[in-house]
């Protein structure tokens, strides 16, 4: 009877520890934060490349287009859960989102608003304004995406896989 309970313990153990997330589990959903930061990024870059001002109707779209797609990038990574019941790379993903829709939402809505203007308006000091909310911009995107990475470093070191294509 003895080694009966004994056996039957081993395997409830076993079936136990073999329970939780795997390294595949932990890659998959790895994949997914890097996929909404995928589907964000051709529509922030086409955002960017219209700051030219040659074309202000564009500069329009592609400013609504990345405020829109800020948006719902932040509510699917909101949607997301927590990986093993740890939130770090996920609250470091969400807090990517969040800024990178602040600042389409602040400083490229102001960018564009400045820029939007006849050339006859403009003015030094909306040259100047845009200089620094660009300035901005840059530096606050270039500080949480480097947050993000450093999640996603320690999340795929702690599940031992490798980074291919970093964020």
């Amino acid at each position: 009877m003895k080694k009966v309970i004994l056996s039957a313990l081993v395997v409830l153990g076993l079936t136990l520890t073999s329970c939780g997330p795997t390294q595949k589990d932990a890659l998959k959903y790895n994949d997914e934060v890097v996929a909404i930061q995928k589907a964000l990024t051709p529509v922030h870059e086409a955002f960017i490349d219209q700051l030219d001002g040659h074309n202000i109707d564009s500069l329009k779209w592609a400013h609504s287009n990345f405020s829109a797609n800020a948006k719902s990038s932040l509510e699917a990574a909101e949607k997301m859960g927590p990986f093993a019941d740890k939130r770090e790379y996920l609250d470091a993903a969400i807090a990517y989102f969040k800024v990178v829709k602040g600042l389409a939402d602040n400083e490229g809505k102001s960018m564009v608003e400045i820029m939007s203007k006849d050339s006859t308006q403009m003015t030094e000091a909306d040259v100047d304004k845009i200089n620094q909310l660009a300035e901005k911009f840059d530096t606050e995107y270039e500080k949480t995406l480097g947050d993000v990475q450093r999640a996603q470093e320690a999340f795929a070191k702690e599940w031992k896989f490798d980074l291919i294509d970093k964020q």
